[in-house]
């Protein structure tokens, strides 16, 4: 790889001096880079080979969904409390210049949700809730045309393999191997209707219908974010996307591994 986007967390490296420093590290070891402060669309990335993120994991979710359009891996550091998403650690950079055209990287399957027109995509999860959070909604999911189930709960996750191990599995839904392509479909403080989870293979196609009374006020979230308004009877179709993203991976510890460490879970973490 010649080319790398170095991807500064504005909140977190301010005067951009660990940015500044990777870029640095890359140009003297013979590869172009650039700090690039605002990543909006694919454009913003166009001639790069590798996309460096410096995080939390909602700075890699941003740029690994745009990443994915182009095919380009992504690797993360992380500068925030977990680091799921991450491929090295702050104090670890260095191992940055390990990365060439023969590094491994974990593919992710993400979701994508029609909303009135628009096509969203989701790395995480998308959430169906009520602005409100404790307020209950309900809601009708039909799975690839069969009769739909109607859930009442707090809220409703439909969620990757990587998102599992978030909102989902702080709701009583299954951790799944990331790796894996499926969708978890998780009910929040379900109060009648389907109460347990429910895994889908990759081809499933869901249409959510909301369900509930015209006084409350339903939203749609996208990886935690852009609450989209839905209105009672208003439907939409979630499925796999098209697009994949490539989380580099410069450490061989299995899945299971990087969990435990993670949730110190792990004697000694």
């Amino acid at each position: 790889m010649k080319r790398f986007a170095v991807i500064p967390n504005l909140y977190k490296d301010p005067e951009l001096e660990l940015t500044g420093g990777i870029v640095r590290m890359f140009r003297e070891n013979g590869a172009g880079a650039d700090a690039v402060t605002d990543v909006t669309s694919s454009e913003d990335l166009s001639g790069y080979d590798c996309a460096v993120v410096l995080g939390g994991d909602g700075t890699i979710l941003h740029v690994a969904k745009i990443a994915a359009t182009l095919g380009m891996p992504v690797a993360g550091i992380n500068l925030g409390r977990v680091g799921y998403l991450s491929s090295v650690d702050r104090n670890d950079t260095e191992k940055l210049l390990q990365i060439d055209n023969s590094t491994g990287y974990s593919e992710r399957m993400m979701l994508s949700m029609s909303y009135r027109g628009e096509e969203i995509t989701a790395l995480n999860e998308f959430v169906i809730s009520e602005s409100r959070a404790t307020r209950m909604i309900s809601a009708l999911v039909s799975v690839n045309g069969a009769p739909p189930m109607e859930y009442d709960s707090t809220a409703l996750i439909f969620s990757t393999p990587t998102g599992s191990s978030g909102y989902n599995v702080s709701a009583g839904g299954p951790v799944i191997d990331p790796e894996l392509e499926c969708t978890a479909v998780t009910p929040v403080c379900p109060h009648t209707g389907a109460s347990c989870s429910f895994i889908y293979g990759d081809g499933a196609e869901f249409v959510l219908t909301n369900s509930s009374s015209p006084d409350k006020n339903v939203i749609i979230s996208a990886d935690g974010a852009a609450d989209l308004p839905l209105q009672p009877g208003e439907s939409v179709t979630i499925k796999k996307s098209p697009y994949k993203v490539r989380l580099i991976r410069l450490e061989n510890e299995p899945f299971a591994g990087t969990l435990l460490r993670k949730m110190k879970l792990r004697p000694g973490d």
